[in-house]
């Protein structure tokens, strides 16, 4: 079941997919197949995630982003793994999508696939398999962000069942390519305009599309917050209680052959009336596994249609990708 779109992106009940039979597990996926052929966006309910996995979370990173910079520096990773904290000016999204600003107004905590289920890839592809970094304070801050990728994990998979659905596929089909996922969460800090105020055509994250085959988002509505690009204008993503926004990636846009969309987005600047606002997003950047070869699926692909990709695995495109959002 889906409801009227609120602005443009739609809001997408997933209750049918659950708990519901056969046909009304194709009638949904038929509606989101519609959907993410116009806007890779959707704002998506009864997803099956408790409150209390994002609320623990967020309240952790909190305290973490306070805490002083000496503090947070030391769990920064190493030089070639996505690991840990992510200081102020560190990274410039819409480099990444070929545009020129100003770096991010933000700091990040970023950590990567909790889970492994081939633990011989720590060793063979340590770029993408690295072990995480934790502070030891605040309290808790591990185990809270643990159990959001997990669940997020778990919401990412049925999610990829649902597409496959809808792309005419086995319900298996994509999964099959992520069962060793290099899936990151990042905890991203947007703070106020008090702490600083933003340059001309600076913001707390630049225009970009995301790299993967999916984003899950647990967001917090403010005056600086999401805007997506639709059909020539910006949007404002919309903020309804106990929603999650997904979005679809690069990746999924060249299985699909660019029958599905992978919109750019931003996230705007803090703003001076509302000086003391400080946001938290909770994100989850699914990716298939290091190895995988992402190739436009046979659905997406005849005659009239014929493949406009070629061949590539999912760590070289996240490779240049990742070369791109660094500001050196």
């Amino acid at each position: 079941m889906t409801h009227e779109p609120s602005g443009f992106i739609p809001l997408v009940d997933l209750e049918p997919w659950f708990h519901g039979d056969a046909e009304a597990r194709l009638e949904l996926a038929a509606a989101v197949d519609t959907h993410l052929r116009r806007c890779g966006f959707l704002v998506v309910v009864n997803h099956g995630i408790a409150p209390e996995i994002f609320r623990s979370l967020r309240d952790a990173c909190s305290e973490f982003f306070h805490r002083p910079e000496i503090d947070k520096a030391a769990v920064t990773g190493g030089p070639d793994v996505y690991r840990g904290w992510i200081g102020a000016g560190r990274e410039a999204n819409a480099a990444t999508y070929g545009v020129e600003t100003a770096p991010d107004m933000k700091e990040t905590f970023a950590y990567g696939a909790v889970d492994v289920p081939d633990s011989s890839l720590r060793l063979s592809e340590p770029k993408w398999y690295a072990d995480n970094v934790w502070p030891d304070h605040p309290a808790g801050f591990r185990s809270a962000a643990e159990r959001f990728w997990r669940s997020s994990l778990d919401l990412a998979n049925e999610l990829l069942q649902l597409f496959a659905l809808a792309l005419g596929l086995d319900e298996e089909a994509l999964v099959s390519h992520c069962r060793n996922t290099t899936a990151t969460g990042t905890l991203n800090w947007y703070w106020p305009y008090t702490h600083d105020a933003p340059a001309p055509d600076q913001y707390r994250i630049g225009p970009h599309t995301d790299f993967g085959t999916l984003t899950i988002l647990d967001r917090q509505p403010g005056m600086g917050g999401l805007q997506v690009f639709d059909d020539g204008e910006w949007v404002d993503a919309p903020a309804i209680d106990g929603s999650l926004i997904v979005n679809t990636g690069d990746m999924l846009k060249q299985w699909t052959n660019d029958r599905w969309e992978s919109n750019t987005h931003r996230v705007l600047p803090p703003k001076a009336e509302a000086p003391d606002e400080e946001l938290i997003s909770l994100v989850f950047f699914h990716e298939p596994d290091a190895e995988a070869i992402i190739t436009p699926l046979p659905t997406c692909v005849d005659r009239a249609n014929p493949a406009r990709y070629e061949p590539v695995s999912s760590k070289d495109y996240l490779d240049q990708k990742f070369a791109a959002l660094g500001v050196d």
